[in-house]
């Protein structure tokens, strides 16, 4: 069994559990944050900064106020970029890792990185901790950071084309179908659905 499959059979047995673990509310905030993302200034958007940090948890990760200063000061600047790759990903992380953290120490935000994007391009996928644990990933903590960036980056595109081949081959049918009957009205697009199912998942895993 390819790790696809593995994936696949994981999320479609437990498929009545991961739709119920998804709480509607963070289907509203998410769609809070694209539309104030769509019409605001958000360096300058403090209402969005907050619900941005509390959504994704950036309070929690022992950042520094001005690495959150430069964190919105980088979305509100690349938000007009066509073309997002991992170039833009090595140049945005060379930007925020400097930064020291709360321990005075040198950080690679990588998690957060994609979820920038992800807000300012909704069809890429986001990098998190649930996300790797259900592909088996684990968290490169040896080598320099062009490394573990590098380990990031590989493991990254093999989420985006997994995904990528889920949505063309129709390939999780149960669990689309019951998040559509639970969530149709917010109208996701198929990655950002991908997103929360596989959040879901590996919270489940995670218990277990």
């Amino acid at each position: 069994m390819n790790q696809t499959e593995e994936l696949i059979e994981k999320i479609e047995g437990n498929s009545v559990d991961i739709i119920k673990k998804i709480k509607e509310e963070s289907i509203e905030v998410y769609n809070f944050l694209e539309e104030q993302f769509e019409n605001s200034n958000v360096e300058k958007n403090y209402l969005f900064q907050f619900v941005y940090r509390s959504f994704y948890r950036l309070d929690n990760a022992g950042l520094t106020n001005d690495f959150k200063i430069e964190y919105f000061k980088i979305l509100q600047k690349f938000r007009t970029n066509k073309v997002i790759n991992s170039e833009t990903i090595r140049e945005i992380a060379n930007r925020l890792s400097p930064i020291l953290n709360a321990k005075e120490q040198e950080s690679l935000q990588f998690s957060f990185i994609t979820k920038l994007l992800n807000t300012i391009d909704n069809k890429r996928a986001i990098y998190d901790s649930e996300v790797a644990r259900m592909f088996n990933y684990k968290r490169p903590t040896k080598g320099e950071f062009e490394e573990k960036l590098n380990v990031y980056l590989k493991q990254l595109e093999v989420i985006q084309n997994t995904y990528d081949e889920i949505i063309k081959n129709n390939l999780l049918p149960k669990t689309t179908s019951l998040f559509d009957e639970t969530f149709g009205k917010y109208n996701l697009n198929q990655i950002k659905k991908l997103d929360f199912i596989v959040w879901s998942a590996g919270k489940i895993e995670k218990s277990k």
